[in-house]
């Protein structure tokens, strides 16, 4: 009896639980999802005034969907979702709800608006289509990617190769693009399929560089005054530092590391207290290409007004 009390005591604690944490991830999914709308809106200003007047294809299924329109006139996002719903299936089993989930927001609203919504041409000189509709979708599906969502399609497949077979989704991706482009060289135009490649090449560089983070420099420093360099660095940089435990190798002397992240202006200040303190020190400064967890991203103006 006393135990099924204890249980029944835990149980609105436990329910209570539960109901934050899935309000917690529905909010979640909601925000990411109108990322995605957002995303996915620019991406159809793209298409419908530069790429599709221009009669360029692009990569993927929307690439397979452009060249069916181009050579049998069928509507492009209804061919979009068509061909994504048999890949829609095979990532719900391998790759997980969530993602699906999100992919399919970013897939459905790509199709709806794309085929109910007509803009005018921006321009017809094909290397503005290519370099400008490269930054623009690159962008889009950049920020649609940061969000834990996808464009759909070869993203989708790239994945669930990559993960199957050891390929790297970048190969998987560039084989089926290929395909792609080869198919539009032969039936539709060479030209057109050279300009493709621009700015297929253009929208994966847009990518990478709106996914890439600023690596924040990571500064080990071995130094026998190890505790007045890292008063320093409290005090005047207010910055944290970490103590790791070292040993020379060829001497067996055991030594602290103080470890600091950083910003890349505070690095002069950083190197200036240093050499004040201990001009023997020995400081390895590294590149993180991430940070997890709390880091004050400070502007050069927080630092001379501390």
């Amino acid at each position: 009896m006393k135990a099924s009390s204890d249980s029944a005591s835990k149980n609105p604690t436990q329910r209570d639980a539960l109901t934050q944490d899935n309000r917690r991830a529905f909010v979640s999914i909601a925000v990411r999802a109108l990322v995605i709308l957002c995303g996915e809106i620019v991406n159809v200003f793209a298409y419908r005034s530069l790429i599709v007047p221009s009669k360029l294809l692009s990569g993927g299924v929307v690439g397979t969907s452009l060249l069916l329109n181009q050579l049998f006139a069928l509507p492009i996002g209804a061919m979009t979702i068509l061909l994504n719903i048999p890949i829609f299936i095979l990532g719900y089993r391998y790759l997980g709800r969530r993602f699906i989930i999100l992919s399919a927001v970013g897939v459905g609203s790509f199709s709806i608006l794309m085929d109910n919504i007509s803009l005018p041409s921006l321009t017809h000189d094909l290397l503005l289509v290519a370099v400008f509709g490269g930054v623009i979708t690159g962008l889009a599906d950049g920020i649609i990617l940061s969000t834990g969502g996808s464009t759909g399609g070869f993203d989708i497949l790239g994945l669930i190769v990559s993960r199957r077979f050891g390929f790297s989704a970048g190969q998987v991706f560039l084989v089926f693009n290929a395909v792609i482009i080869a198919l539009a060289a032969i039936f539709n135009n060479l030209e057109l399929a050279m300009y493709t490649l621009i700015m297929l090449f253009v929208s994966t560089r847009t990518i990478d560089a709106v996914m890439r983070r600023a690596p924040r420099p990571v500064a080990l420093i071995i130094s026998g005054k190890h505790d007045e360099i890292a008063t320093r660095i409290l005090k005047e940089m207010g910055r944290g530092v970490t103590y790791m435990q070292g040993g020379g190798a060829y001497t067996s002397a055991e030594f602290r590391v103080l470890l600091c992240v950083i910003t890349r202006y505070e690095l002069v200040d950083l190197r200036r207290i240093v050499h004040e303190v201990d001009e023997d020190a020995f400081t390895i400064v590294l590149d993180a290409s991430d940070i997890i967890g709390h880091f004050e991203p400070r502007s050069p103006l927080q630092t001379l007004f501390r």
